[in-house]
């Protein structure tokens, strides 16, 4: 959509906002705003659009397009508003879902004006979008004065978490718990922010341990410890259990067979021992789905068969795996079996990129001519995909004319990564077992094959990042493009020194012993070494904590080792994965600089910086075209 609005007398006269309602026969104010649109007068477009909504206000298209033109205008507050009450008005429409996801990774939404939380709940139903961007506008806005959840927030922070607790569920079951878009993040997303999760730690102990068993007769609050349970299965039970806890939950779990029997009292003691330990070790690995159809409450059984069902499919697909050579290497042994134990990470949507907005933006790293092979079948190689959600990502943006093969160490990532591309019915997507570092002597088809190879978070993990990369780069065909993300060394110099904390258990500990780490560090003050790992999201998840902080294997690197490997092969740098904010700030140190910059002014300027990549540097390269 055009930024700029043209003169005001290019515009046509019926593109113009006036007084009352179009003549008969004349363009609708909706048709007015379109065109409006198309000669770039979003001011006239916005008043046209808004006078649609006026006349019209179940219309979710009308506030769809004002929406977009608001977004447009800057107005993100006013866009995030039309968009949730274009959900709300049509519940189903994705497309509003999209734009609001991506809305809100542009700014902290609500931005002054409140959100339809209907539509909000809506939004989190669909799996196109980022879901836990969504997630996080929800938080914010329940958080807000006035909230529900900021009321108990601040009784917590006052008088203790173990208080606001109680006060919401052992005397009449708060609003908070009733609260139907704060259930819907329960149940899709995951809480990030301490406060909340000393909130929901405090108050599924007082489940477990206070309430007395007849409340969960109550519907109201039955619904919301489901809730609660599927939410803790989403974050892989990572919160902090205390001994009474851990007693209570073992004396819970024992009556297996009247809960398969359909005893109503044992499926709601199952529910409470759901809080604390994942469904699959609360029932014998050899209960099926056919043995689990009696279970009560029927909602409970409906959750835990969906479970199963996804495990059982999971199964399926990691015992047909195909794989590519060999992992000999110790680190990189060591490497699988941390994802092994722990698939990485555990997602349940991605935001959908269609291949016009990923040909704009690979525009702005490569010329035209240079993606000319967009236009025809081509090879897209995905190495270190984990549990998928970068490989299905990829595979729908570069569109069908793309052959995607997404390669992992990990049998059982792969096995999530299967599962979920068969969800979004993609078929141009295969997998295989494979270590990176191996494949141009696995196949000898893999040589110089791929037009596109995408490898983020990966080689950092490796022994030696470079020999992988290298490993990488003889899969590159000739005029080949390179996405590549790796950790900076000047970026992770907090986390190298969080390893002699004196409660960092090892790479490799138990889960207790990673809970107890991660309660330590919940507690730090922001600022101090550590303290600031839980404003990271993959914080608030028990395989995301353990990649962010208790690796088994972290090489970061810097950019002048970066500059080297470059300058040692025909692989060019294309420019970083960045907002354009930063690179404005870039050439104000650098006025000389032209995009992509060198490589050398980056290193200034992130030593002046340090935080620029603390994600990660994502950047794109290529390979030079053999001479005519």
């Amino acid at each position: 959509m055009p930024s700029h609005p043209v003169p005001s007398h290019a515009v046509p006269s019926h593109a113009v906002p006036s007084r009352g309602a179009p003549a008969r026969g004349e363009p609708s104010w909706s048709e007015r705003g379109s065109a409006a649109v198309d000669l770039g007068d979003l001011d006239a477009a916005r008043e046209c659009f808004a006078q649609a909504v006026r006349r019209d206000r179940n219309n979710a298209g009308h506030r769809y397009r004002l929406g977009v033109v608001e977004e447009a205008l800057g107005e993100l507050g006013a866009a995030g508003a039309n968009l949730t009450e274009a959900l709300r008005l049509d519940p189903g429409m994705a497309d509003a879902a999209r734009r609001l996801s991506l809305l809100a990774g542009r700014c902290d939404l609500p931005d002054g004006v409140p959100l339809n939380a209907a539509g909000l709940r809506a939004a989190l139903a669909h799996d196109t979008v980022d879901r836990e961007l969504i997630a996080e506008v929800a938080t914010r806005q329940l958080a807000s004065d006035g909230g529900l959840l900021a009321a108990a927030l601040v009784r917590g922070r006052s008088e203790g978490w173990l208080a606001a607790a109680r006060g919401l569920s052992l005397g009449r079951t708060a609003a908070l718990l009733k609260d139907e878009l704060f259930t819907a993040v329960l149940r899709t997303s995951i809480f990030r922010g301490p406060d909340i999760e000393l909130l929901l730690t405090a108050l599924r102990g007082v489940l477990l341990l206070e309430l007395p068993p007849q409340r969960l007769q109550e519907p109201a609050l039955f619904d919301f410890v489901l809730a609660l349970a599927q939410h803790c299965q989403l974050n892989e039970h990572v919160w902090a259990v205390g001994p009474d806890e851990a007693r209570r939950v073992e004396e819970l779990r024992r009556p297996m067979r009247a809960l398969l029997d359909g005893d109503v009292n044992a499926g709601r003691d199952f529910l409470l021992a759901a809080l604390y330990l994942p469904f699959r070790a609360l029932l014998s690995e050899l209960v099926g789905l056919d043995e689990v159809g009696r279970i009560r409450p029927r909602a409970l059984r409906e959750v835990v068969v969906q479970h199963l069902a996804e495990a059982a499919c999971e199964r399926s697909y990691r015992v047909r795996l195909p794989r590519l050579g060999t992992i000999a290497e110790g680190t990189t042994r060591a490497v699988a079996q941390q994802y092994e134990a722990n698939p990485y990470p555990r997602w349940t949507s991605v935001g959908v990129i269609t291949p016009k907005a990923m040909q704009r933006a690979l525009g702005r790293f490569f010329r035209l001519d240079e993606l000319c092979f967009l236009d025809r079948p081509f090879d897209v190689l995905i190495a270190g995909c984990g549990t998928g959600q970068q490989a299905v990502q990829a595979a729908l943006a570069y569109g069908p004319q793309a052959r995607v093969l997404a390669v992992d160490l990990s049998a059982r990532s792969l096995a999530y990564a299967a599962r979920m591309a068969k969800r979004y019915g993609i078929t141009n997507l295969a997998f295989a077992q494979a270590d990176l570092q191996t494949l141009p002597d696995a196949d000898a088809g893999l040589a110089g094959r791929f037009q596109v190879i995408e490898c983020t978070g990966v080689l950092h993990h490796l022994a030696d990042p470079f020999r992988g990369w290298g490993a990488l780069k003889a899969c590159l065909a000739e005029g080949g493009a390179m996405f590549v993300g790796l950790y900076s060394a000047t970026a992770r110099q907090g986390l190298a020194a969080l390893r002699s904390h004196p409660a960092w258990p090892g790479a490799g500990c138990s889960e207790a012993q990673l809970r107890a780490f991660r309660q330590a560090l919940l507690h730090l003050p922001v600022g101090a070494p550590g303290g600031d790992l839980k404003m990271s999201r993959d914080f608030y998840s028990k395989s995301n904590f353990r990649d962010l902080a208790l690796h088994v294997s972290e090489r970061p690197v810097t950019l002048a080792e970066i500059a080297q490997f470059l300058g040692d092969t025909d692989l060019a740098f294309r420019g970083f994965q960045i907002s354009g904010s930063v690179f404005d700030q870039f050439r104000t140190n650098f006025p000389g600089q032209q995009w992509p910059g060198t490589l050398e002014r980056w290193a200034e300027f992130e030593a002046a910086n340090p935080r620029t990549f603390s994600g990660m540097y994502n950047f794109w390269c290529a390979r030079a075209p053999a001479a005519a």
